[in-house]
């Protein structure tokens, strides 16, 4: 019976204090990575080359005409569209007309690409036909490109009017093979949009931030990747990698295990996130946990520091005359606090982090369920389909 009680002990009180005490320290390295990154700028070096902006898109989304519309206004020299549609019959191609006839000075090109199979099967003969969609398209789209300096972006973005002539210069440099930059999400409505809100600028962006303090970043995000043809020639292309369903994590690192080096920007875009169940909710945040479990499952466990707050309140809870858990609670809410403020707010420019801050401690407590249970299945929920992740990071369908 008295062994039972000092396991309860240990695993409800003195193992969740003591990482609690530890998320202190990793939530004062992200605030610090955050403003570190802040006091620096990328250099303008006057480096404008045509570009071809890649979107593939698949119907409407939430505020579609605005993200695409952004695009269209971009005050940079020279640049064109290429959109990847899934058929000609994709509704997505009524916006793409309406925003043509607004802009017609801006050169589009239309590529309609099945959602299966590779745009050349010898780039990898192996392959799943049906497992990434948006790289098959991605393929056939590369290839109507008419410049060497191409970006990707994902259908939802939004940016500003400077944003190719902000994300662009630091290619000026050779040795370096790719730009991204980080994202903050714009809730729509209902509690669950505003705690992937929260996610995104007030938890991830930091998690990208220390990891850029701690060395060169292997990693690409979907909000944005610029490169050239020759690094994408370089890695065999990007039909090679269709079997991957995070294909900018894996962009990224192919890129930068060639040689290059990966370039985080200091522009932050919009993700328009639409308004979620919390069914989908769920279903999209273990997509993301057992993804980043499979891309980096070294480091996956490591995430259990991102989870101070409902620690100590777990400490807190089992023994609430503790001296100790109380201020480890306190100390752990005020840095967490601080790294969201560092991260979302002077970073990310996030109103979202502002606003919902208080929500911060409901958003960690349903992440850390999310985390655990990432551990567990491989299964993922990918556009209404359903998946099994390999260990590799490939996907096969379920």
């Amino acid at each position: 019976m008295h062994s039972l009680s000092f396991f309860a002990a240990l695993l409800l009180f003195d193992l969740p204090l003591l990482v609690a005490a530890g998320s202190c320290l990793y939530y004062l390295a992200v605030a610090i990575a955050a403003l570190q990154f802040r006091s620096q700028r990328d250099k303008d070096s006057g480096f404008t080359p045509p570009i071809s902006i890649l979107k593939p898109v698949r119907g409407i989304e939430q505020s579609f005409y605005e993200s695409l519309a952004s695009h269209f206004r971009q005050n940079y020299p020279g640049f064109e569209l290429i959109f990847g549609l899934r058929d000609a019959n994709d509704p997505a191609r009524w916006t793409i007309s309406q925003l043509q006839r607004e802009f017609p000075q801006v050169p589009v090109k239309i590529v309609t690409a099945p959602e299966s199979g590779g745009a050349n099967p010898h780039a990898n003969p192996h392959a799943n036909p049906h497992a990434n969609p948006k790289m098959n398209k991605l393929q056939h789209m590369l290839e109507e490109a008419s410049y060497e300096v191409v970006v990707i972006n994902d259908a939802d973005i939004r940016v500003g009017p400077d944003y190719l002539r902000q994300i662009v210069q630091p290619l000026a440099d050779e040795r370096l093979g790719l730009v991204t930059c980080l994202y903050r999400g714009i809730p729509v409505q209902g509690l669950p949009s505003r705690l992937e809100s929260l996610g995104m600028a007030g938890d991830f962006a930091g998690q990208v931030l220390l990891a850029r303090a701690l060395g060169p970043i292997r990693f690409a995000l979907g909000a944005t990747i610029a490169t050239r043809k020759k690094q994408l020639a370089e890695i065999g292309g990007l039909a090679r990698w269709a079997d991957y369903l995070a294909d900018d994590y894996i962009l990224g690192n192919r890129i930068a295990a060639a040689g290059y080096r990966v370039h985080l920007s200091h522009t932050v875009v919009d993700t328009m996130l639409p308004h979620r169940a919390w069914r989908e909710y769920f279903a999209q945040q273990l997509r993301w946990a057992r993804t980043i479990r499979a891309c980096t499952p070294r480091g996956y466990p490591g995430l259990l520091l991102s989870f101070g707050v409902p620690l100590a309140l777990l400490a807190a809870v089992m023994r609430p005359q503790s001296a100790l858990a109380v201020t480890v609670l306190a100390a752990a809410l005020c840095a967490r606090f601080l790294a969201a403020w560092a991260a979302g707010v002077r970073v990310c420019g996030d109103r979202a982090v502002g606003r919902f801050f208080w929500l911060l401690p409901l958003r960690d407590l349903v992440a850390l369920g999310v985390w655990l249970a990432g551990f567990w299945g491989s299964h993922v929920v990918w556009r209404e389909a359903r998946f099994r992740i390999e260990a590799d990071g490939k996907i096969r369908p379920a």
